[in-house]
């Protein structure tokens, strides 16, 4: 009886752990460092059937799958080399963050700072300090 309760307990801990999204991300996020890192076919198709797997579990649309997703985001900015967005800048900081990007990227990473330029102009809300923003960064990209 002792026995099948610890196993009972086993199964109950392991599968609130095997949900948890941070977890999950977590261990996408490693198969991607691996996939980037060996430039693998195979390490990449399995970091897509890990993710599958994921949504499956995670159920899409839940609080879960959006935490997941979020997580899953700062880790392939992070691997893509794109600086983490402080909405707090005010707009000149902001244009400076987007030139640094520019200036410092490499011909493939230069995706990630179109990326950084897009999120940043989405917390502009003024019409005019947004007009000055996208013209400024967008003369040194």
């Amino acid at each position: 009886m002792k026995k099948i309760i610890l196993v009972s307990l086993f199964f109950l801990i392991s599968s609130a752990v095997m949900a948890n999204p941070e977890t999950k991300a977590n261990e996408l996020c490693d198969c991607l460092k691996k996939g980037k890192t060996n430039e693998n076919a195979e390490d990449k198709k399995s970091c897509l059937s890990l993710r599958e797997k994921h949504v499956s579990d995670l159920k899409k649309g839940s609080k879960s799958y959006e935490s997941y997703l979020l997580s899953v985001q700062k880790c392939e900015q992070t691997l893509a080399g794109t600086p983490e967005v402080n909405p707090n800048l005010n707009t000149k900081e902001k244009i400076s963050a987007v030139c640094d990007c520019f200036q410092k990227a490499g011909k493939q990473n230069r995706m990630g700072c179109f990326k950084l330029q897009s999120d940043y102009g989405k917390t502009i809300s003024d019409p005019e300090e947004k007009k000055e923003f996208n013209l400024s960064s967008g003369s040194c990209g």
